[in-house]
């Protein structure tokens, strides 16, 4: 195993990238810039800041991956062998990309995805804690389709999904933190994670 060195300074204004021990996304405290870590060092990533909802506040924002997919669902067959039409569509999914159970994730995911609304700048606060790739992001979204399509009440029996993805950026979230977890200052939905 090989262990490469690689300086995290922001690639867009040069400054000192703060993070925490997993990260792998982050944004620069202080022109707003966001970039990756990968197998080649930091890479730049299209950046927006979510909108919270109207009389909700941000007192801690998190790193999410906004991702637009074209979502194939075919080859659906029910119970007992019968074929239903499948779908194709455009959607835009948010996909948070910090710690929490998949069962939070999963929930707050749909939420947000629900109710995209508008972006701003990145706010230049410490936004830490992305350790969820745009891979693992897709995987996810793969999941939230296949959850929905069983969830139907004709009983699928099997399905096809392919996403292919449009385009995809990171987002900051907006949360305020609770006794319990973080609530989203766009949903209200709280999720466990930590503080």
């Amino acid at each position: 195993m090989t262990l490469r060195l690689v300086s995290l300074d922001c690639p867009s204004c040069g400054s000192a990238l703060h993070g925490e021990g997993l990260d792998i996304i982050f944004f620069c405290d202080h022109c707003g810039d966001a970039a990756t870590l990968g197998d080649d060092g930091l890479e730049m990533v299209e950046s927006a800041a979510l909108v919270p909802a109207p009389g909700r506040s941000a007192r801690t924002w998190r790193p999410a991956w906004l991702v637009v997919a074209e979502v194939t669902v075919s080859e659906r067959v029910r119970h007992k062998g019968r074929r239903s039409d499948g779908w194709q569509e455009q959607v835009t999914f948010v996909i948070p990309a910090f710690e929490m159970p998949l069962g939070d994730l999963t929930r707050i995911a749909r939420a947000l995805s629900e109710v995209v609304g508008e972006t701003r700048e990145v706010p230049r606060e410490p936004i830490h804690g992305g350790t969820l790739s745009i891979d693992d992001a897709v995987t996810l979204i793969r999941h939230i389709v296949i959850g929905d399509e069983v969830r139907k009440s004709d009983m699928l029996a099997s399905v096809m999904v392919d996403i292919d993805v449009v385009s995809s950026r990171l987002v900051a979230i907006p949360f305020e933190p609770t006794d319990v977890g973080l609530r989203c200052s766009i949903t209200g939905v709280t999720v466990t994670s930590g503080q």
